[in-house]
C-alpha cells in the first residue's frame, strides 16, 4: 500500500468506533443489496412459472421491507464514512497548520502565501475524497458487490466464473488510466497554487494596482493564471472520461460471452428462468457498486498527488529548530555577536565578521544605509534567522541552543511594518500575554500614547481594527504594536524603525517611553530619525558588511553627508 494512502488511513485510527459501526452497517448494506435477486428468482419461478397467486402480496411486502432496510443502514453508512472523513480532514489540517507555524521565517520568505494556502485548501480537499468518499463508496461497494457476486456464483458459478474473465483487462486499464490521473493532478494542484498566489498578490498589491493603472494587466494576468489551470483540469477530465469507456465496453464484451452461454443453458434446461433472471439482476446489480470500487482507484491517485505535497510539508525538517534545549529563564548579563556573518545568498554577504557587546540595561542605537543588515542583525537575535558563520550568545548561551519559547519570551519586538489581527483593539494588545486586564492593558497603550486616540473611537477598546489594521492609521497601528511589545514586560526591547509611520508629535511620546525605559530594559533602537537616538547610550553604524561604534560628533558629520538618508 502506498505510504501516504496508509498515513491517511491511520488518521481513521482515532475513530475506529464510528467507523466500525459504519463498515457493519455497509456490510448489512450488502446483505440486504442481495435479498431482492432472490425475491426475484422466487416470484418468477413460484408465481409466474408456478402460478401461486398467493404469494404476490407477501413478495410486495418483503421488496418493501428490503428497500425500507437497505434506505435505513445506506444513511448510516454514509453519515457515519462522512463524519469520519470530515474528521480526518480537520486532524489533517490541524497537524500541518501544527508543523509549519513553527517553521523558520525563511521557508516564508520562500514560498508565497498562495501557495500555502492552497495546501490547506485544495491539496486537502483533495485527500477529503480519499479519507472520505473512498471510504464510503469502497466499504459500502465492496460489501454490495461481495454478496451480489456470492449469489450470482450461488445461482450459476460457471457463468460468473466467465464473466471474471475480463478483470485483468479491467486491472490494467484502471492502473494506467490513474497513474495518468495522478500527473494530471499535480499539474493542477501547481496551477491552483499560482492562482492562489496572484489573487493574494492583487488584493495585497491593490494600492498599487490603482496607482499605475494596472488594472488590466493584472486581469490578464490573472486570465491567463486561469487557462492554464483550465488546461491542467481538461487533461485530467480526458483520463476521468476514458477510463469507464473502455471499462465498460470491456465488461459489455464479457456480457455478451456471459448472455450466449447463459441463453444455451436455458435452453437445454440446465438453467431456470428464475435462476437466469436473478443472476442477471444480481451481476447488473453488482456494477454499480463494482464500477465505483474501479473509479476508486483512480480517485486515489488523484488524491494521493495532493497527500505527497502535504505529507511531504509535514515531513520537512530544520537543522535550526532541533536540540534546543537550553531555557533562558531570565536575561542577566549580557548579549554578544561573535564573528557573525550571514548571506541569504552565498556569494552576496549582507554582513561579515560582525563583533558586538550590549550590556543588560543599555540603550543602543542603530544607524546605516538601507540594505546593510541593521534587520537582519536584529532578527539574528530573534532567532529568525541563523548566522551562516559565528554564533550569537545571550548570558553566555548560544541562542541556537536556547528553546524558540525562552529566547523570545525574553524579547519584545516591534517593526517598521506593524501587524494588527482582524479583532478588537484589546485584543490585538492582549495578544503579546494572554490573559491580561483591561487596566493592564490601558497603562501598556498609555506608556505607548495610544490610549487618547483609542479613547475617541465609538466603540474603545471593542473596535475592530480590519484586515491589518486597514481601519486605522498608520501611526495608530504602530503605535498599537508598541503597546502590545510593552504590555509583554520583556528584558530586552527591540525597535526596527518602529517610528516610521509616526508624525514628529507621536515620536516624542514615544520617545519618552523609551526614556521611561531606560535602565530598566536593554534597549535596541534601529532609526534613521536622528531624534530617536539623542539620548542613547551608543550609536553602533553598519555598513560594509559590518558594524562599529561611532561618537556624536562623527554620527552628526554622518547626517549632515545625508549618508544615513
Amino acid at each position: 500500500m502506498n505510504n501516504h494512502l496508509k498515513r491517511v488511513l491511520n488518521y481513521t485510527k482515532n475513530y475506529w468506533k464510528p467507523l466500525a459501526f459504519s463498515t457493519v452497517a455497509a456490510s448489512l448494506y450488502g446483505l440486504t443489496s442481495a435479498a431482492p435477486t432472490y425475491i426475484i428468482k422466487q416470484t418468477i419461478d413460484e408465481i409466474f412459472i408456478k402460478r401461486y397467486s398467493s404469494l404476490i402480496i407477501p413478495m410486495i411486502f418483503a421488496f418493501l421491507f428490503f428497500f425500507l432496510l437497505k434506505g435505513i443502514l445506506m444513511y448510516l453508512t454514509v453519515y457515519y464514512m462522512h463524519w469520519v472523513g470530515h474528521r480526518v480532514v480537520n486532524d489533517i489540517r490541524r497537524d500541518l497548520f501544527s508543523k509549519i507555524i513553527h517553521f523558520p521565517t525563511s521557508f516564508f520568505q520562500k514560498n508565497t502565501t498562495g501557495k500555502l494556502m492552497s495546501h490547506f485548501l485544495n491539496d486537502i480537499q483533495m485527500i477529503q475524497t480519499v479519507a472520505s468518499n473512498c471510504i464510503k463508496e469502497g466499504v459500502r461497494g465492496f460489501f454490495e458487490a461481495i454478496f451480489l457476486l456470492g449469489f450470482a456464483f450461488y445461482q450459476s458459478w460457471q457463468l460468473a466464473g466467465l464473466m471474471l474473465i475480463v478483470g485483468p483487462l479491467i486491472g490494467i486499464v484502471i492502473q494506467r488510466m490513474g497513474k495518468a490521473r495522478k500527473q494530471a493532478s499535480r499539474s493542477i494542484q501547481v496551477e491552483m497554487g499560482n492562482i492562489s498566489t496572484t489573487l493574494q498578490e492583487s488584493i495585497m498589491g491593490i494600492r498599487e494596482i490603482k496607482a499605475f493603472n494596472a488594472e488590466k494587466t493584472e486581469q490578464a494576468r490573472f486570465g491567463e493564471r486561469l487557462e492554464i489551470c483550465f488546461n491542467s483540469i481538461m487533461r485530467n477530465v480526458h483520463f476521468e472520461s476514458l477510463s469507464p469507456a473502455f471499462v465498460e465496453t470491456i465488461a459489455m464484451a464479457g456480457c455478451g460471452v456471459v448472455f450466449y452461454v447463459a441463453a444455451h443453458q436455458v435452453l437445454n434446461g440446465t438453467l431456470t428462468a428464475g435462476q437466469l433472471t436473478a443472476f442477471v439482476a444480481a451481476a447488473l446489480l453488482a456494477y454499480q457498486p463494482l464500477k465505483k470500487i474501479i473509479n476508486l482507484y483512480s480517485d486515489v491517485q488523484y488524491g494521493l498527488a495532493a497527500a505527497e505535497r502535504v505529507f511531504g510539508l509535514m515531513d520537512m525538517i530544520y537543522p535550526a529548530s532541533q536540540n534546543r534545549n537550553l531555557t533562558l529563564e531570565k536575561f542577566e548579563d549580557e548579549i554578544r555577536w561573535e564573528n557573525v556573518a550571514f548571506a541569504y545568498h552565498k556569494d552576496n554577504p549582507i554582513i561579515q565578521n560582525v563583533n558586538l557587546k550590549i550590556n543588560k540595561g543599555e540603550c543602543i542605537g542603530v544607524v546605516g544605509p538601507s540594505g546593510a543588515g541593521k534587520s537582519t542583525i536584529c532578527d539574528m537575535l530573534l532567532g529568525f534567522l541563523i548566522p551562516s558563520n559565528g554564533s550569537v550568545f545571550i548570558d553566555n548561551k548560544d541562542i541556537t541552543k536556547i528553546s524558540f519559547a525562552s529566547l523570545r519570551g525574553n524579547i519584545g519586538y516591534v517593526g517598521q511594518h506593524p501587524f494588527l489581527f482582524n479583532d478588537t483593539i484589546f485584543a490585538n494588545i492582549s495578544y503579546s500575554r494572554p490573559g491580561s486586564t483591561i487596566e493592564e492593558v490601558i497603562e501598556a497603550c498609555k506608556a505607548a500614547h495610544a490610549h487618547e486616540f483609542i479613547q475617541k473611537l465609538s466603540a474603545g477598546y471593542n473596535t475592530m481594527v480590519g484586515e491589518n489594521g486597514t481601519l486605522l492609521s498608520g501611526g495608530q497601528k504602530q503605535r498599537l504594536t508598541i503597546a502590545r511589545a510593552l504590555l509583554k514586560n520583556p528584558d530586552i526591547l527591540i525597535l526596527d524603525e518602529a517610528t516610521s509611520a509616526l508624525d514628529s508629535e507621536s515620536e516624542q511620546m514615544i520617545k519618552a517611553a523609551m526614556e521611561d525605559l531606560k535602565g530598566k530594559k536593554t534597549l535596541i533602537i534601529v532609526s534613521h530619525r536622528p531624534s530617536m537616538l539623542e539620548n542613547v547610550d551608543r550609536i553602533m553604524v553598519v555598513q560594509n558588511g559590518g558594524i562599529t561604534e561611532i561618537s556624536r560628533q562623527k554620527y552628526s558629520e554622518y547626517k549632515q553627508s545625508q549618508f544615513l538618508g
